[in-house]
């Protein structure tokens, strides 16, 4: 084994967001975090020697983006994905967040339509209203916890639209679209004139049999209308690091966003992050795919307890991301009430379903990415919170 994903490490005092921000978050400080979208486990040794190797060397200047950085994305998207980009293609950003932000003010007009499909990442909707564009919602249908794309609807919103949003893998319902799914989307966007901004942070984190498929790799037509966004943070839990990265084969695109984040000057990645970045797609493969592994193993164990245990709590079925999306519905409570019966009752500390907008209500996301000890601890915390309310 590469790594001993059973091995607990303390974070507590780190300065981590998970653990440090706890009062913050849930207003008391004892409760176990499994909110924050980052693993509780070390990074690959690789990337770690890596970081070793540039903090003995001492100096830390200004540092150049080599042409074996733009390798090393290009030989794992090819590797992973069966993906080809050029390096003119690649361009560095701070986080997904960030370039989500710099694209819409890039790429769209103020007042223009972009649209979200709720429940969706929550900074999604903040990069639309903070650049002053129209949130045009086009609603995931859930049958029995398991969610579709309502194209009838995103047809009707498209009429109005400049950009999609599109997230692939789904965070927070954990589905990896089908190649008929994006196929559909994107005929709708291609005959709308509909920028596709594709977020495909999760990409490398699918299991078996479901394969992450980029929407931009469908057609040449497709990739015309699309940006896609990546990153190694999820994939090797690098978020501090700042690895991320979009993708625009199209020249006008292309033109637009380098002419809208030109005056910003946020394409100066850091040193560490690079080094990290390089050392994980070059070397990281196999460290994937135990972690793959441990992470779906740890699925099953939610499944199993909530099947034993609480049989009112569905799950929807995880086909990508480590983050599994709990449908509390059946416990009737308002998301206030839920929210403080999780906090106060079980310690533990969920992402409230309603961040991620319409549909969220009644949910909550659970971060798996933990050792096995905590998954089963916080589910036995979660427990505690099933009360004589509760119907």
């Amino acid at each position: 084994m590469l790594q001993d994903f059973d091995a607990i490490v303390a974070r507590e005092n780190t300065d981590c967001q998970q653990y440090d921000d706890r009062m913050n978050q849930f207003g008391r400080s004892d409760v176990q975090p499994m909110s924050v979208a980052d693993m509780d486990f070390r990074a690959p040794d690789c990337v770690r020697e890596a970081l070793l190797r540039l903090i003995d060397h001492g100096i830390y200047g200004y540092h150049l983006k080599m042409p074996k950085y733009y390798e090393a994305i290009i030989d794992w998207l090819w590797r992973r994905h069966h993906y080809a980009v050029e390096p003119q293609s690649i361009f560095f950003t701070p986080g997904i967040v960030a370039a989500v932000s710099q694209l819409v003010w890039s790429l769209t007009k103020e007042g223009d339509g972009v649209i979200v499909q709720t429940p969706a990442y929550y900074p999604f909707v903040w990069a639309i209203e903070v650049n002053r564009r129209r949130i045009l919602h086009n609603h995931l249908q859930e049958t029995r916890g398991v969610y579709s794309i309502d194209f009838e609807d995103l047809e009707t919103k498209a009429r109005e639209a400049r950009m999609l949003i599109l997230c692939s893998p789904h965070n927070p319902v954990g589905r990896v679209w089908r190649r008929g799914e994006l196929e559909r989307v994107a005929d709708i966007c291609v005959r709308h004139n509909v920028t596709i901004v594709s977020d495909e942070i999760h990409n490398d984190l699918v299991y078996a049999p479901h394969q992450h498929i980029p929407i931009a790799s469908l057609s040449p037509e497709v990739e015309r209308i699309t940006v896609t966004c990546h990153s190694a943070s999820k994939t090797f839990n690098l978020a501090s690091l700042a690895t991320a990265y979009v993708l625009i084969k199209s020249p006008e695109l292309r033109q637009a966003y380098k002419d809208g984040v030109a005056p910003l000057h946020v394409d100066r990645v850091n040193p560490f992050g690079l080094r990290a970045m390089e050392a994980a797609f070059t070397h990281g493969e196999a460290w994937l795919r135990e972690l793959l592994k441990y992470l779906w193993g740890n699925y099953r164990v939610v499944c199993s307890f909530l099947e034993d245990k609480l049989p009112g709590v569905r799950v929807s079925p995880l086909e990508g991301t480590y983050l599994v999306w709990l449908d509390f519905r059946s416990w009737g409570l308002e998301d206030k009430a839920l929210r403080e019966r999780i906090i106060e009752k079980a310690r533990l500390g969920l992402k409230d379903g309603p961040w991620f907008g319409p549909g969220g209500c009644g949910f909550q996301r659970m971060n798996i990415a933990y050792p096995r000890e905590v998954v089963r601890l916080g589910l036995d915390q979660l427990s505690r919170a099933a009360g004589e309310t509760v119907r």
